[in-house]
């Protein structure tokens, strides 16, 4: 009769595993592509979360379906984000090209999802997206048993900080896009944005169409004018009445601000194009000058005040570019 061999409880399940070699970490240069749902966390609040997992499901198969259709590579899905580059795990020909290409035919399949969930009843979903190039650490990290393959580097963070500035429908390309793919994109007016620790600003294009065996062209959306952050600030808003701005204060509290609106609660409502006058607290690295004019759009009840939104008049004066450095700052360091 043979014998059995007793082993201690785990002994064999604890044995480590054998080694596996990981592919080398290299640095190259690719193009990065991100997408992001713009206004995803208030869908969020104000929808089933069923239906927005049913969405965002749908938005990220679309936008991975034109990853795929232009060889690129899915580094990783972030929330309701997306992150593609091209150029790894192989180089391929016209990695730069190609990334363009997908990022003006991500905007056009969220055009033809759009036009999908209106028939169905259901909210239409907006993205923003950005290009850049440059330089990567490309391989695994991470564990033996839990590795990942993706891109590290300056490269990458641009790209995601780009991104936060991409309004809804647009595609944002960097300076350094710009300049290798001069002969093959139409891009508009550069938007200047002053990163904090940089000396000087970094200058981003919206980009309107780019060839790519024929003219790919970025839908038009009509967007928010500038990108918005949350925010929780007191602020003093006095009436303007016949070019006099009033003495006296209301207090009241900025949710979200971009460059040209903000959206602030107060403890009365406005008639519309209403002209106000907004103090923006002051401090140390943001020492606004001088009042914010804007003309009430709406007011809207909200739990015992008033949600009001409101288009910024005062387009150069220093303290509406005090707020421009405010807002891109806070982008910047999300």
């Amino acid at each position: 009769m043979q014998q059995s061999q007793w082993h201690a409880p785990g002994a064999v399940d604890n044995a480590p595993a054998p080694a596996r070699e990981s592919p080398p970490v290299i640095e190259t240069k690719v193009a990065i592509v991100l997408a992001d749902i713009r206004g995803f966390t208030s869908l969020m609040a104000s929808h089933p979360p069923r239906l927005m997992a049913q969405l965002l499901n749908r938005f990220l198969t679309a936008m991975c379906a034109m990853v795929d259709r232009y060889g690129g590579h899915v580094d990783k899905f972030m929330g309701d984000s997306v992150m593609a580059v091209f150029g790894v795990p192989q180089a391929g020909a016209d990695d730069l090209g190609r990334a363009l290409a997908c990022a003006a035919a991500m905007q056009q399949s969220m055009a033809q999802l759009n036009n999908d969930l209106r028939r169905r009843g259901e909210p239409a979903l907006y993205a923003g997206v950005a290009v850049n190039t440059g330089a990567v650490m490309a391989g695994s990290f991470g564990p033996a048993h839990h590795q990942a393959f993706t891109v590290i580097g300056e490269s990458v963070n641009l790209a995601a900080r780009m991104e936060g500035f991409s309004l809804r429908g647009q595609v944002l390309i960097s300076a350094a896009v710009r300049a290798q793919a001069a002969d093959r994109v139409i891009v508009g007016p550069a938007n200047r944005v002053q990163p904090k620790g940089l000396a000087e600003p970094l200058a981003l294009y919206p980009l309107r169409a780019v060839h790519h065996g024929c003219l790919l062209r970025v839908p038009a959306v009509e967007p928010r004018r500038s990108p918005r952050v949350e925010v929780d600030l007191d602020a003093l808003f006095h009436q303007v009445q016949a070019k006099r701005v009033s003495s006296e204060p209301l207090r009241g509290r900025i949710r979200d601000i971009g460059y040209h609106g903000l959206s602030a609660e107060l403890p009365m409502p406005f008639p519309r194009l209403t002209e106000l006058a907004v103090r923006l607290p002051e401090t140390a690295s943001h020492p606004v000058c001088g009042d914010v004019y804007a003309r009430v759009l709406r007011s809207v009840p909200e739990a015992g005040r008033y949600r009001t939104s409101l288009a910024i008049t005062s387009l150069d004066t220093p303290a509406h570019r005090a707020l421009k450095t405010l807002v891109d700052e806070r982008i910047w360091r999300r």
